[in-house]
């Protein structure tokens, strides 16, 4: 999965408002979309497919699984 993440207002509250997808408005989350369904084009056999958008609680655990899936492949 992607997580796509915003600064603190400690480092830049400009977007102190953006905390869910609900948060932004269409057509900023049509244009990050595209950004993704589009910047492996170039790459041979690779390719995005965005099945929709999830808050900051599976975010989180996006995160809590990849660190778990490291530490599985390291150990």
């Amino acid at each position: 999965g992607k997580v796509l993440a915003v600064p603190t207002n400690k480092i830049l509250s400009l977007y102190s408002r953006w905390e869910k997808p609900e948060d932004l408005q269409p057509l900023r989350l049509k244009t990050i979309s595209h950004f993704f369904e589009h910047y492996k084009d170039l790459e041979e056999g690779k390719w995005v497919k965005i099945l929709g958008w999830e808050g900051p609680e599976a975010a989180k655990q996006e995160i809590l699984d990849g660190i778990a899936n490291y530490k599985k492949q390291h150990a």
